[in-house]
C-alpha cells in the first residue's frame, strides 16, 4: 500500500520517482495549471521566512492523500526542469537550500527506525553499527561524495578508517548536505526540445529571481576596518561569546560565526585565535577551513539563513545582522 504522506514528506525520494514512473506522468507533456503551481513554489515558496514555512509543513505533515501528494511529488522534478533551464546558480542554490531544511523539519520529528528508507536513499554508502548504535560511513566513500566546503570531515570520530555519526542531530546534518549536493547537479537540458510553457513558466521565475536577487544584494554591507566584539549582533555575540567560554558549537554555528569574522574586518590570525578556545579544536582543520572562507569572501548569512539553522536569539525585527548595525551608525549619527 502507498505512503502518500511519505511521498509529501520526501518529494525527492526514490519512492518518489518510481511513483511518477509508475503512473506514466509525462513531466514535459503537464498540463499548464501544474506548471503555475511549480511557477507560484518556485516564486513564494522556497524563499520564504522559515517560521511560515514551519507552520505549512507542520500543517501538512498528517496529511496521507493521493491527490496532495502526486502534486508535490511532481513540483519537485519539474521544478528542477525549470531551474536547469534558468540556469542561475543562487536560484539553484535556494531550491537546494530548501528541500535540505525540508528534510531536516520532517526527520527531526522522526524516530531513526522510521527513517531507514530515506538514510539509504539519501546516502546509500551509510552502514549502521548494532554494537555502536551508530550509522557509519567509510572514509573513502565520504571523500567521492565530494561534499566540498559544505562539510567539513569531523576527524574526531574517525575509528578503523570510518567516520561515525554519534548523534541523530549529526547524521541528519551530513544526509541534509549530500541531499544539497545531489539536488544542485542539475541536468543539461536542450531548450529546442522543452515545450513552449516551460519557456515561458522559466522567463517568469527568472524576472522575479533577479529582481528579488538584487534586493537582497542591497542588504549584504560590508565593513572597513574592524568591528568591536561589543557592538556583535545578537546572534553572532551569542556563538562568539560562547567559543570564549569553551562550548562546542555546531558545524554550521562554527561556519557562520568565522564568515561574520572574516566579514567585518577580522584576520585569518584573530580568527584562528578565537577558535582555539573550541574543545575540539584542530589547528590544521581550523586553519584550512579559515583560509577558504576568507579567500572565497562569503556573505555574511541574512536572518532568514541563521533562523533555519537555528542560531538567531532575538527578534531584531531585520532582515540582515548587520542591518543592526547600520540603524546603530545612524542612531550615533543623529
Amino acid at each position: 500500500m502507498q505512503d502518500y504522506n511519505y511521498l509529501l514528506r520526501f518529494p525527492f525520494s526514490k519512492q518518489a520517482k518510481e511513483y511518477i514512473s509508475s503512473k506514466r506522468i509525462d513531466l514535459l507533456s503537464v498540463d499548464y495549471k501544474v506548471l503555475e503551481k511549480v511557477k507560484k513554489f518556485l516564486i513564494d515558496e522556497i524563499n520564504q521566512d522559515y517560521k511560515n514555512l514551519e507552520k505549512y509543513w507542520f500543517n501538512i505533515s498528517k496529511i496521507d492523500d493521493e491527490i496532495i501528494a502526486t502534486s508535490y511529488v511532481m513540483i519537485y522534478p519539474l521544478s528542477k526542469i525549470i531551474i536547469s533551464i534558468i540556469d542561475n546558480t543562487p536560484l539553484t542554490q535556494s531550491f537546494a537550500n530548501y528541500y535540505q531544511k525540508r528534510f531536516m523539519y520532517f526527520s527531526k520529528r522522526e524516530d531513526l527506525e522510521n527513517l531507514k528508507e530515506i538514510i539509504t536513499d539519501v546516502c546509500p554508502q551509510l552502514f549502521y553499527d548494532s554494537y555502536k548504535e551508530q550509522y557509519f560511513i567509510s572514509l573513502i566513500d565520504l571523500l567521492t561524495l565530494d561534499l566540498g566546503e559544505d562539510y567539513k570531515l569531523q576527524y574526531t570520530n574517525l575509528k578503523e578508517g570510518n567516520i561515525f555519526f554519534p548523534s541523530k542531530d549529526a547524521l541528519l546534518e551530513f544526509l541534509s548536505v549530500v541531499l544539497k549536493k545531489r539536488i544542485l547537479r542539475t541536468t543539461e537540458i536542450n531548450k529546442k526540445e522543452i515545450p513552449k510553457s516551460f519557456l515561458e513558466i522559466s522567463e517568469i521565475v527568472k524576472k522575479h529571481f533577479l529582481s528579488t536577487q538584487k534586493a537582497r544584494e542591497d542588504l549584504d554591507y560590508r565593513f572597513s576596518g574592524k568591528l568591536s566584539n561589543g557592538d556583535f549582533p545578537p546572534c553572532f555575540d551569542k556563538l562568539y561569546n560562547d567559543l570564549l567560554s569553551g562550548k562546542k558549537l555546531s558545524h554550521i554555528g562554527n561556519y557562520h560565526l568565522a564568515v561574520f569574522l572574516a566579514g567585518v574586518g577580522y584576520t585569518y590570525d584573530d580568527i584562528i585565535n578565537i577558535y582555539k578556545n573550541a574543545p575540539n579544536f584542530d589547528e590544521r582543520i581550523a586553519g584550512y577551513q579559515i583560509k577558504k572562507i576568507i579567500e572565497k569572501k562569503y556573505s555574511i548569512g541574512n536572518c532568514e539563513t541563521l533562523k533555519s539553522n537555528d542560531l538567531c536569539v532575538a527578534d531584531c525585527k531585520v532582515k540582515h545582522p548587520l542591518q543592526l548595525l547600520r540603524k546603530q551608525n545612524l542612531t550615533e549619527k543623529t
